[in-house]
């Protein structure tokens, strides 16, 4: 008897060792289930129902033409124990995007809360959307919308761009418009820039007329020569759908605000 309790001792300490050794597994992030149409699943609420519409018509007028599909998926937050990458990429495959042979998808996750996006890219279109394209995308089209606090422009152009991108990859022709975002002018002209230019074409005219009087307008001439050689010298030349079984294998890119 003694032998055999120093046995189970023995065994339920090592079994406490181990437990205290080895971590806790960290649980799986919570994906939304998709609702309605899979290219728009808009949990956090930042798209318009107009704006909803136009997205699906236009990813299901994508999906129709190339059996590709783009899908956005907006959250509040992703949670504290999972980083944005491994949120869009388990997202992705939950949602199958894409053809499940030619796995053509893409994923736009956008957290809120977090203020974390990132386009998740399919195997298949990683030619067409590699890391380095995604992430100028998502600099051009996303970023400075977010820092504005315009998630829904970002969502909206971010969506048009990589719907185009990818219809190209097929030659395929689709009705989308996104507009990279063009700061605001700063630069703009003093009350006082308007008669700074009344006294230069003074100044001008007084030299000019000094010119013809004392050297009958020699040095007119040959400032209007040189113009006309500078202007004239040479050319420059002209320059309810649901997702497909589609897989990602981790390609895109992230970005935080």
């Amino acid at each position: 008897m003694k032998r055999s309790a120093l046995i189970t001792a023995v065994f339920f300490t090592c079994l406490f060792a181990v437990f205290s050794i080895v971590p806790p597994a960290k649980a799986a992030p919570k994906i939304p289930k998709p609702v309605g149409d899979i290219y728009v699943q808009d949990f956090a609420g930042v798209l318009t129902d107009s704006q909803k519409q136009k997205l699906i018509s236009l990813g299901r007028q994508l999906d129709d033409k190339t059996k590709a599909q783009v899908a956005v998926l907006t959250v509040d937050t992703i949670g504290k124990n999972t980083t944005i990458e491994t949120f869009s990429n388990q997202a992705f495959r939950q949602y199958g995007l894409g053809d499940k042979k030619m796995n053509n998808g893409v994923l736009i996750v956008l957290a809120v809360k977090d203020k974390k996006i990132r386009i998740e890219v399919g195997y298949g279109l990683e030619g067409a959307l590699p890391d380095g394209k995604v992430g100028r995308i998502l600099d051009q089209y996303a970023m400075p919308y977010l820092k504005e606090g315009k998630e829904d422009a970002a969502v909206v152009n971010t969506y048009k761009k990589l719907a185009n991108e990818t219809a190209k990859e097929y030659n395929a022709n689709i009705q989308s418009k996104p507009q990279a975002y063009e700061p605001p002018p700063t630069n703009q002209a003093s009350p006082l820039s308007f008669w700074k230019q009344v006294l230069i074409g003074l100044g001008v005219l007084v030299l000019i007329l000094i010119d013809f009087k004392f050297f009958g307008g020699t040095l007119t001439y040959f400032l209007l020569n040189i113009l006309s050689m500078f202007f004239h010298g040479g050319g420059g030349r002209g320059g309810g759908s649901k997702g497909g079984g589609g897989s990602s294998g981790g390609g895109g890119a992230s970005r935080g605000w």
